[in-house]
């Protein structure tokens, strides 16, 4: 009889080992997602506080781009209008993140929901 139960009780705990590997990964998905978000938050603010030093220069200031091991001589508009851009295009990933998060979250919620009726039955 005890192998009888063993199994039974194995064939119940079953269905809810791919949900929690699946609840397990998304957690993981998340939390590079969160991470992510903090990254792009921090670019903006460093990238915006750029600009700001960038207004106080005047208009015929001498601008230089580090590459590599050079210094660059620059326009001072075609910097602040390279930052303005690089601002943009980190506003804007960082918006497609936070889009892939509230999905990753909805179905986060989707699975846990499943976890909890699954035990509910038992």
């Amino acid at each position: 009889a005890t192998p009888g139960m063993a199994g039974t009780r194995g064939g119940a705990v079953n269905p809810l080992e791919p949900l929690l590997a699946k609840y397990r990964t998304i957690q993981g998905e998340i939390t590079k997602l969160q991470t992510g978000a903090s990254q792009a938050t921090t670019q903006v603010c460093e990238n915006e506080l750029v600009l700001k030093e960038l207004e106080l220069l005047e208009e015929d200031a001498q601008v230089f781009k580090l590459i590599g091991p050079v210094l660059v001589k620059q326009e001072l508009v075609e910097v602040k209008s390279n930052v303005n851009k690089r601002i943009e295009y980190i506003k804007a990933d960082a918006t497609r993140i936070e889009r892939s998060l509230k999905a990753k979250n909805d179905e986060q919620n989707t699975v846990k929901e499943q976890i909890q009726a699954l035990q509910k039955g038992k």
